[in-house]
C-alpha cells in the first residue's frame, strides 16, 4: 500500500514538473500555445473564423490560365485549317506523317533534291471527321487543351464560390485580433498579417439578420458579465487557457427564441388591427391605423427576414390586402 502511494505521488510530482507554469506560458507563448491553441480557438465557433480568399491572386491565376488556353486554341484552329487544305496529305499508316504536297513538289523540282526525294510518296487525304483515328499531333494538342480546361474550370468555380461568400463580419475580425493581442507572440507577427486584409477576409458563414446582430451585440455581449445570456460551455478541443477568456453563446437557443418572437409579433400584427379598426368609427383614423401597420410590417420584414426586396414588398402587399378586408368588415 505504501509502495503504491509512493508511486502515485511520484507520478503526480513528475507530471506537474513537466507542465509549464503560467509565467512560463506568458514568457514563451510560441512554445506552449502557438498554432495548436490558435487553430482550436478559430475552429470553436463560426464567429471566431476568418481567412483570406486571395481574390487578386485567384484572378491573376485565372488570367494566366486563360491566356495559355487561348494560345492552345489558336494552335488548334491553325492546325484544323492546315489539315483542311487540298495540298495537305497524310503518308504512312503505323506512324503517319503530315505532308504539304505543294512544298514537296517545290522541293522535288529543285536541283538540290536527290532522285529518291523527287518520287512522290503514297499519300491520302486527312480524315477530319474522326476522333478515334485522329492524327497524333492533333490528339496530343487536344489532350493539352483538356488538361488546361480542367485546371481552369476548377479554379474558376472555386473562385466564383469564394466571391459569393460574404466578407467576414467585423465581430469575427475583432475576435481574432483580441486573441492575438491577449496571446502576443504565440504566432509570428508576419503570419498574423492576414487579419489586416479586411476586404479579402471571408468567414464562410451566411449573413445574419440585422435584428439578430443587434440582439447579439447590444444585449448578449453587453450583458455577458452580468447576465451571461445563452452562454454555453466551450468545446473540449479549445485550450483551457481560453476557457476563461472566451464567451460563447448558443446559436440554437437564439434561433429558437427568434422563432417564438417572430410568431408572437406576426400574431399581434394580425389580431391587433382587427380590434383597433373595430373600435374606431372615423375612416381617416382607420386609414391611419392601416398605414401605420403597413409601415411596421415593411420594416419588420426588412430587419427580421433575409427576403429579397421584391419578396418583402410582395409580402407587405399581401398584408395590406388583409388589412383592407378588416376595414371592410368593420363597416
Amino acid at each position: 500500500m505504501n509502495i503504491m502511494s509512493a508511486l502515485t505521488g511520484a507520478s503526480i510530482e513528475a507530471s506537474s514538473s513537466i507542465m509549464p507554469t503560467q509565467a512560463e506560458v506568458y514568457e514563451c507563448p510560441w512554445k506552449y500555445r502557438g498554432y495548436r491553441d490558435f487553430t482550436s480557438y478559430m475552429a470553436a465557433d463560426p464567429d471566431f473564423f476568418a481567412v483570406r480568399r486571395f481574390g487578386r491572386l485567384h484572378t491573376r491565376a485565372l488570367l494566366t490560365l486563360q491566356d495559355q488556353i487561348v494560345e492552345l486554341e489558336k494552335k488548334l484552329d491553325a492546325m484544323d485549317e492546315r489539315f483542311s487544305l487540298k495540298t495537305t496529305k497524310l503518308s504512312g499508316f503505323h506512324n503517319p506523317v503530315v505532308i504539304d504536297m505543294a512544298l514537296f513538289e517545290k522541293r522535288s523540282n529543285s536541283s538540290v533534291c536527290t532522285s529518291g526525294e523527287r518520287e512522290p510518296p503514297e499519300t491520302r487525304d486527312i480524315n477530319n471527321g474522326t476522333i478515334r483515328d485522329d492524327i497524333p499531333e492533333r490528339a496530343e494538342l487536344i489532350s493539352q487543351v483538356t488538361g488546361k480546361l480542367k485546371e481552369y474550370d476548377r479554379l474558376l468555380l472555386d473562385h466564383c464560390s469564394l466571391m459569393n461568400m460574404v466578407v467576414a463580419p467585423t465581430r469575427n475580425i475583432k475576435n481574432i485580433e483580441s486573441w492575438m493581442l491577449s496571446n502576443k507572440g504565440a504566432i509570428m507577427e508576419e503570419e498574423t498579417d492576414f487579419i489586416n486584409h479586411r476586404d479579402d477576409l471571408v468567414s464562410g458563414r451566411a449573413r445574419k439578420l440585422i435584428l439578430r446582430v443587434f440582439f447579439e451585440d447590444q444585449i448578449i455581449l453587453r450583458t455577458k458579465t452580468l447576465l451571461g445570456l445563452f452562454k454555453k460551455t466551450p468545446p473540449p478541443s479549445m485550450s483551457l487557457y481560453d476557457h476563461q477568456e472566451v464567451y460563447q453563446f448558443s446559436d440554437k437557443a437564439i434561433d429558437e427564441l427568434g422563432s417564438l418572437m417572430i410568431l408572437a409579433i406576426a400574431l399581434l400584427m394580425l389580431i391587433a388591427p382587427l380590434w383597433i379598426l373595430q373600435a374606431l368609427e372615423d375612416k381617416y383614423a382607420k386609414l391611419a391605423v392601416i398605414t401605420a401597420f403597413i409601415v411596421i410590417c415593411l420594416f419588420f420584414l426588412t430587419l427580421a427576414t433575409m427576403g429579397k426586396p421584391f419578396e418583402t414588398i410582395a409580402a407587405t402587399a399581401g398584408y395590406s390586402a388583409v388589412l383592407v378586408v378588416f376595414l371592410q368588415l368593420g363597416g
